[in-house]
């Protein structure tokens, strides 16, 4: 596994992107996350905060869904309260991301981790879209009474899977070489 990222980083190397990467170290923003003590960790801390509420949320509901969890409320109540949730948290783990991507761009846009990490996140925004339709599109036809099929909770647990990916993935980029 190791050689794969290596050689993505050596790859990435090649790209535009190391220019894109030195031209954010010369801007005033860059200088001012860096040169305050306290940019960075800032940032990682909202960055944390917002990966927890999605995550939680996400979670939440996977568990309603396979009948673990919250059985006095039904799947639609459960889907309606925590969907915000995820998509918020989403959005704060990008504002986040952008702020620590800001802060250390060559870490993070010649990193193969990095990148591995944006794809995962971007399968996971996606299939939690075509999820959340799903799930209200059949909670709209079924009432309260609608139970989650097999696939349904199958779709739930691989989005419980995928954010935990992501998460390792992300703490993983502070120990890949660039």
């Amino acid at each position: 596994m190791g050689d794969f990222f290596f050689g993505l980083t050596e790859w990435l190397r090649t790209t535009f992107l190391l220019d894109w990467a030195f031209w954010i170290e010369t801007t005033g923003f860059n200088k001012l996350l860096v040169t305050n003590f306290w940019g960075v960790p800032i940032a990682q801390v909202l960055h944390i905060i917002g990966i927890g509420a999605a995550f939680a949320a996400t979670l939440m509901l996977t568990l309603r869904i396979n009948n673990m969890a919250g059985m006095s409320r039904s799947v639609p109540e459960v889907s309606a309260r925590y969907m915000p949730w995820i998509w918020w948290g989403l959005l704060w783990i990008v504002g986040s991301g952008m702020l620590m991507l800001w802060a250390e761009p060559v870490r993070n846009m010649i990193n193969g981790v990095f990148w591995v990490k944006m794809i995962l996140l971007v399968v996971t925004v996606l299939i939690t879209l075509a999820f959340q339709k799903s799930v209200q599109s059949a909670a709209t036809v079924g009432g309260a009474g609608w139970n989650a099929g097999g696939g349904t909770k199958a779709t739930a647990w691989l989005i419980v899977i995928l954010w935990c990916l992501i998460m390792a993935h992300g703490r993983w980029i502070a120990y890949a070489p660039v």
